[in-house]
């Protein structure tokens, strides 16, 4: 917790212009009446369900027992809907932020919070920049930082911060002294800060607690607010904090509750206001489902929100109605079993690929050991340029990585660095690639 609060009253300041010109389309506000009482709508151009040529879906789980989604739920689905999500999944998806990060009741007076569903968080990240940043302002991030995030970012013309790493993610003293002995006569100062806290991708690193209360505190001094960007949270598999129950068999921590410690987000240390958190269930549920969700002011989540309004109109009804029964079959309980399976399956996957660069890379890389999601981050020793030899040589090896300057926020300097996954290949294709990259490697050094 930061010793000093200064709480965001103003959050038009944050706004891009573009963002500050977006209102509520004045259709989809009807929805928010349709459910009332005795209400008659004549007013959306909802086309009428019995229309529709679907009468269920079935779906099995892999431990045999089944989803079914029919009648008015079916109908539910297959229909338009609000574009924060159905209200039944957003309201399951708060109660799971409460729990886990600690937040207090949406409503609660100056606290007022919310959350929208989206179309995967990648989507939630292009609406949340949309309303946020114009051309030609400045943000800050990690270097390196996501790829995919760096293709929003680039086409906005904008000036991008990257700020040096470590083992525990963004330098704290780095931020710091950009932001302190900021030139405001050569660009904008910065509004948004976008971070990775978990098992980053591309580097894996994950940031401590203190990293995190270090880095909130620079925040607000310097009112920037932050982008939690989080699809790794559920992947972490080593815990912090030692006070903790811990099972030894599985690397799992919990507490009273009965929900999974995964240590505190920024999200739940915030007492300024300050975090928009993002969340997915890409990696924990499925990546084809493509359900995300935002959680944050809901100023800025109205902003968010009308924007989607103008663009997807709502996530995936069908994939909403799956989960939401999913999560209604499971409960509390299930659903932390799940993750903790989905934990120990990530930590052998990373156990594998470590044993093989034991073997095989010695005195050839650099890296160090992720304790969260499914990336290792090289350091090629005696290679100032990895792309080439990734694009090239790699492919021709029959064995791919990603170069690091596809995560460079400047693309003017070459990078040392490969990003490798460990989440799909089985033992023996991990083995065999390292093995072809080391081969690549020792013939790249003996040429020089």
């Amino acid at each position: 917790m930061t010793e000093k609060c200064n709480i965001i009253k103003d959050y038009s300041y944050f706004l891009s212009k573009r963002g500050k010109l977006k209102e509520a389309s004045p259709i989809r506000s009807l929805f928010q009446y349709s459910g009332l009482p005795g209400m008659i709508s004549l007013g959306g151009g909802l086309p009428n369900a019995s229309t529709f040529p679907f009468k269920s879906i079935n779906i099995e789980l892999k431990d045999g027992s089944k989803l079914e989604i029919e009648g008015s739920d079916l109908e539910e689905a297959f229909q338009y809907s609000p574009t924060p999500g159905l209200p039944r999944l957003q309201n399951a998806f708060k109660d799971l932020q409460i729990r886990q990060h600690n937040l207090c009741s949406p409503d609660e007076p100056g606290k007022e919070w919310n959350l929208i569903i989206s179309n995967g968080s990648q989507e939630s990240l292009v609406n949340a920049f949309e309303v946020l940043v114009d051309d030609n302002d400045s943000i800050i991030a990690e270097n390196p930082t996501y790829s995919g995030t760096l293709s929003i970012l680039r086409p906005l013309s904008l000036n991008i911060c990257g700020i040096e790493t470590d083992r525990y993610g963004m330098i704290p003293e780095k931020l710091e002294k950009l932001l302190s002995e900021w030139d405001h006569s050569k660009f904008k100062f910065p509004r948004v800060i976008y971070l990775i806290p978990c098992g980053q991708n591309p580097s894996g690193t994950t940031m401590n607690h203190q990293r995190k209360v270090d880095l909130y505190s620079i925040c607000s001094r310097f009112n920037l607010l932050i982008i939690e960007d989080d699809p790794y949270y559920y992947l972490q598999f080593e815990s912090e904090n030692k006070s903790e129950e811990v099972d030894d068999a599985n690397n799992v921590s919990s507490n009273s509750n009965g929900i999974i410690s995964l240590g505190k987000s920024f999200l739940s240390m915030d007492v300024d206001g300050r975090v928009l958190r993002f969340d997915s269930l890409s990696k924990i549920l499925s990546s084809g489902l493509r359900i995300g969700f935002v959680t944050g002011n809901k100023y800025l989540l109205e902003k968010i929100n009308f924007h989607q309004q103008s663009t997807t109109l709502h996530s995936s009804g069908l994939s909403q109605a799956v989960v939401l029964s999913l999560l209604n079959k499971w409960g509390i309980e299930k659903w932390n079993q799940h993750i903790q399976s989905i934990q120990r399956f990530y930590l052998e996957k990373r156990n594998q690929m470590i044993e093989s660069i034991d073997r095989h890379l010695k005195g050839l890389v650099e890296f160090n050991v992720p304790s969260a999601g499914m990336f290792i981050w090289f350091k090629l020793l005696g290679v100032e340029d990895s792309k080439a030899l990734i694009f090239k040589k790699a492919v021709e090896k029959k064995v791919l990585l990603v170069p690091g300057i596809s995560f460079s926020t400047d693309l003017s300097k070459p990078s040392q660095y490969v990003r490798a996954c460990f989440s799909t290949a089985s033992k023996e294709q991990m083995d065999e690639a390292i093995k072809r990259f080391a081969e690549l490697l020792s013939e790249e050094l003996n040429n020089k």
